[in-house]
């Protein structure tokens, strides 16, 4: 199997679909944090498989010295 590691903004119609698909009602609880070694930046992503491909899809960024606030 394959890995992955592509941006919401480039998805093909395809990759779309089966997010819709496998996430009917939304993936905010399915979302996790991650970061690459080379950049100073924490990604927010999703996965999905389709096709024999995983892929890891990146929904947001932000700078690895900024706190994340959440607020209950």
């Amino acid at each position: 199997m394959q890995n992955r590691i592509i941006s919401f903004e480039k998805l093909s119609p395809e990759l779309k679909s089966a997010l819709n698909e496998s996430y009917p009602d939304g993936y905010d609880h399915a979302t996790f944090e991650f970061e690459m070694p080379t950049r100073q930046e924490i990604y927010t992503a999703i996965r999905i498989v389709l096709n024999e491909v995983a892929y890891v899809i990146k929904l947001d960024k932000r700078d690895k010295t900024v706190d994340r606030l959440d607020f209950q």
